[in-house]
């Protein structure tokens, strides 16, 4: 039985019928103390059901090779992209549904809006990573993430867009001090001891500029 009503699924499916060019790879990664992990499976495959098959999803057990790579040890992780440009730390619900739907679609059809910054970010020469700090129930947090899904999309994976969800990954949310979402951290080349960069919806051209001078080498 799927997570998801009919009419969320149908509007979906429409959404993706005219929104979705070309197919997008997933990654699921699960773990055994996961407690939402078969919730959030069940979304993935009820939103593939409705894409036209146009959802590529591969399912993984997190081991000690990906808790290296990832910096977490426990799912629910979701990478999205070719480029592996949009990742969720936690489960994509509650407000944050929106700008998961949204990221699904951007690395798809790729209409990002930043085509004046393309070229910039794709000539990154260090890999920076923007985590945004999000609880289900925050309204103005998929709008910062979203933000950030278009950059990393606009950069084709120079920038990862990593969504934190601060109750699943209480650790991650301590170690920055957040007492407000959403929070944004800037990292660079996989170092997991960021910097904040906002409290709050970031704004676009100053996150893109700042990204810009701690992606080039000095």
């Amino acid at each position: 039985m799927g997570v998801l009503r009919k009419e969320d699924l149908e509007y979906i499916r429409k959404k993706f019928e005219k929104e979705l060019i070309d197919d997008v790879p997933i990654i699921y990664f699960i773990s055994d103390n996961c407690q939402l992990c078969d919730t959030v499976q069940q979304l993935l495959e009820d939103i593939q059901s409705v894409s036209s098959n146009k959802l590529k999803i591969e399912v993984r057990r997190l081991g000690d090779v990906h808790e290296k790579i990832l910096g977490v040890g426990r799912g629910p992780i979701i990478i999205l992209g070719k480029h592996a440009e949009i990742r969720y730390t936690g489960a994509p619900i509650g407000e944050e549904a929106w700008a998961f739907l949204e990221g699904i679609v951007l690395t798809s059809n790729k209409r990002h809006r930043l085509e004046r910054y393309e070229d910039d970010l794709r000539s990154l020469d260090k890999k920076v990573k923007i985590e945004t700090i999000v609880t289900p129930s925050c309204p103005w947090c998929p709008h910062a993430a979203f933000i950030a899904h278009r950059v990393a999309v606009a950069s084709r994976g120079k920038v990862i867009s990593d969504v934190v969800e601060a109750y699943e990954f209480p650790e991650i949310a301590d170690k920055y001090n957040v007492n407000a979402v959403p929070t944004v951290i800037l990292s660079v080349n996989g170092n997991y001891n960021g910097n904040v960069f906002t409290i709050g919806v970031p704004k676009e051209d100053m996150l893109i500029r700042t990204i810009l001078r701690l992606g080039i080498e000095e």
